[in-house]
């Protein structure tokens, strides 16, 4: 019985964890379609110029 419920539970751990990279997958592949600009991101450095 412990067998069994051990084997559901690792189908469904399966299951869940190749949904979530499919889903990561296609999330990432629209989202690099789309083309955006070098600006548009969390990690990019930009200048600004000092007035004093």
């Amino acid at each position: 019985m412990v067998d069994e419920a051990r084997k559901k539970l690792k189908i469904c751990l399966i299951c869940i964890v190749s949904a979530a990279v499919l889903m990561g997958c296609i999330y990432y592949f629209l989202s690099a379609g789309e083309g955006g600009t070098v600006n548009e991101g969390t990690l990019v450095c930009q200048e600004l110029e000092e007035t004093c």
